[in-house]
C-alpha cells in the first residue's frame, strides 16, 4: 500500500512498523474477506482483487490471532460483538472502529472503543513517549 496522509493509511504504517499489535480472530476475518469482495469496496479503496489478496495474506501473517473465550452481548448490532470478544479474549487496549453501533458502546470490560483519529492521537502520543 502507498504511503498516503489519510489516518487509516498512517495507523496500517505504524503497525507494519511494529508500533502496536493488532489482534484478530478468524469471524473478524471472515467479515474482512467478505467485504473485500465486493467490488465496490474494491473500487473505494482502489485495490484490485490481487491487492485485497495481498492485504488479508498479510493480515493473516503478521496478526495476532485470538479466539474469544466468553460470549459478549454488549452491541446494538450483535454481528459487532465479535470485536468485543475478540478485545477481551486478547487483553487489548482499545478497539478501533468507524462503526457507530459499535462506538455507541462507549467501551466494553474497560477495553475504549474508539474511532480512527482518537486511536491516531493516542498512537502518536505513545510514539513520542517512545522516543
Amino acid at each position: 500500500m502507498a504511503k498516503s496522509s489519510s489516518l487509516t493509511s498512517k495507523i496500517y504504517d505504524a503497525w507494519r512498523d511494529d508500533h502496536f499489535v493488532l489482534l484478530l480472530s478468524e469471524p473478524i476475518v471472515q467479515e474482512i474477506e467478505d467485504v473485500v469482495a465486493r467490488p465496490e469496496v474494491l473500487q473505494k479503496l482502489r485495490f484490485s482483487p490481487l491487492e485485497a489478496g495481498a492485504l488479508l495474506l498479510l493480515l493473516r501473517r503478521r496478526a495476532r490471532f485470538i479466539t474469544p473465550q466468553a460470549t459478549v452481548r454488549q452491541s446494538r448490532y450483535p454481528a459487532d460483538d465479535k470485536f468485543l470478544e475478540c478485545a477481551l479474549a486478547g487483553q487489548a487496549h482499545y478497539v478501533v472502529s468507524a462503526d457507530e453501533d459499535l462506538l455507541s458502546v462507549g467501551e466494553s470490560h474497560s477495553i475504549p472503543i474508539v474511532n480512527v483519529p482518537t486511536f491516531w492521537r493516542v498512537l502518536q502520543e505513545h510514539l513520542l513517549q517512545a522516543e
